[in-house]
């Protein structure tokens, strides 16, 4: 075959990436789903309670994150806060200011929920030596950043297109 007609390097990794991405994505999507429906939560719910973790945020932090609508965070909050998943917490400086933080019994509960995941990564990830296992750090903390960079302009794209009427 000449060299015009193969593929070149970046097509080749791309063809080998996406189909294994694809399937990744979907297989997290789907275990996801699993976790949330074991708890009696919407998927959206189990994410934004991944998110917080131990942190406190506010509404508009989520808003920012998850890319979902005010009015659709207020819901979500309201869903969690009734289930007993999280408490909303005044600021005593600014008292308009409410911060949602998760409640650590039901952290704990959700990360029960992961434990054989965790030990079945565990294995994958004991098979990496160090410089490897550098490298997948260093590839997933790259995904993540231009997953939300992408995240945000589809949000930004979404507004434009609210904003013109479209």
């Amino acid at each position: 075959m000449s060299r015009r007609n193969q593929p070149s390097p970046r097509t080749s990794r791309m063809s080998r990436y996406v189909p294994l991405i694809r399937e990744f994505a979907a297989r997290d999507a789907l275990f996801h789903d699993a976790v949330a429906r074991k708890l009696g939560l919407h998927s959206t719910d189990e994410k934004v309670l991944r998110l917080l973790g131990d942190a406190a945020l506010t509404a508009g932090d989520l808003v920012a994150y998850t890319g979902l609508t005010g009015a659709a965070v207020t819901a979500l909050i309201d869903r969690l806060e009734t289930l007993g998943y999280v408490t909303r917490e005044r600021d005593s400086a600014d008292r308009r200011r409410v911060t949602i933080r998760a409640v650590g019994a039901k952290l704990r509960e959700i990360n029960r929920l992961y434990g054989e995941l965790h030990a079945a990564m565990n294995t994958q990830l004991a098979r990496y030596d160090n410089a490897e296992f550098a490298i997948v750090i260093d590839f997933l903390g790259a995904t993540a950043r231009t997953l939300a960079e992408q995240t945000a302009q589809l949000g930004g794209d979404k507004k434009e297109r609210k904003a013109k009427g479209a």
